[in-house]
Order: C-alpha cells, then structure tokens, then sequence
C-alpha cells in the first residue's frame, strides 16, 4: 500500500492512488466527495442524549428517517404517515426493505426520538413527528457538523494535505452543486 506524504499535492495524491483515474480532475472529485461523506459520518461524536448518538451511529436510514420527518414538518404538516416516510426514504435508498424500515422506525419511537399520533383526519392513519426533546441535541448535532467540518475533513485524508489543497477540495464540491454562486441583492 503507498501511502501519501504529509503535504501531498492534489496531483500527488491522486498519482499514488492505486484507483485508475481517467483524470486528475475525475480522482480530486472522488476524494473530495469521499473525504465529505466521511468527515460527516465522523461528526456523530459527543452526542447528547446518548440514545439519539446511538441511533443515528446506526446507520445512515436512521438519519435519513430523521431528516424526511424534518423535512415534511418544515412543509407545515404535523407529521408523516409511515407509508409517506417509506417513500422519501426509499427515494434515497431504494432496496430499502419495509420490515428493516418499520424496525427501524419503531427503535426511533422507542428511543423518543419520534412521537407517533393519530392524524386529525383520519384516525385510522398514523403521523410520526420529530420530538420536541430532541430539536436541540439534533440542532447541535447539526452545528457541530458545520463547526468540525473543516477539521474533520482534513483528519479524513491520512497524512494529510496542506490547508491550501483541503480548500480546494472542499471548493471543488461547493462548485459541482451546479448551484449560481450569485451573492443575494
């Protein structure tokens, strides 16, 4: 196994990958979106309560269910059916299996994370909403993210990078969004 010297180029690094890149642009891509998805799955730590660290430590349906169920209440509804929630998830992860789904979303009702109601309309239906204990340990799970990114990031890539080329990386993310980086008036 070649490792990267402290302070590799970008150049460097993606030589000495044993992946055969097409391009140095094509390996800075896929570092650059690897190191992202690890850095966040690292940002779970010091978590308080310990039963909302252990079940977003579970698996990343466990935060997809939370993130649709934030989501559809920032739509203004008062919760998500289960059959709705099983949709979003399995926009993102579509061999998600319905009974791995319901498990894991009974542990979030079990662990407080979601309260399940009866919806207003029809009682026969059932609504999973976030609890409202958990609002400020998922807001500060969220702004540790923010805050340990950077950090994280860089610890990510062993050996490291220089502060320069970490920039880059992240930069190369920020400008395949495809988003306008037109400033707002």
């Amino acid at each position: 196994m070649v490792k990267i010297k402290s302070q590799a180029s970008l150049k460097d690094a993606v030589g000495n990958s044993s992946m055969n890149f097409k391009t140095v642009d094509q390996g800075i891509d896929i570092l650059a979106f690897s190191a992202a998805i690890r850095a966040l799955g690292l940002s779970n730590r010091d978590l308080e309560p310990k039963k909302l660290s252990n079940y977003i430590r579970s698996g990343y349906l466990q935060i997809q269910l939370i993130c649709a169920v934030i989501l559809f209440q920032f739509k203004g509804y008062s919760g998500v059916s289960r059959d709705d929630l099983y949709d979003a998830v399995c926009e993102v992860f579509p061999l998600t299996t319905y009974a791995n789904f319901r498990k894991v979303l009974r542990t979030g009702v079990d662990n407080e994370i979601f309260i399940r109601s009866r919806a207003e309309t029809d009682s026969r239906r059932t609504l999973y909403s976030l609890s409202d204990e958990m609002l400020e340990p998922i807001c500060t799970y969220f702004l540790s993210i923010l805050s340990d990114f950077g950090v994280l990031y860089s610890q990510v890539i062993e050996d490291g990078l220089s502060n320069n080329d970490i920039y880059k990386l992240l930069s190369r993310i920020t400008k395949n969004t495809g988003l306008k980086t037109d400033k707002p008036k």
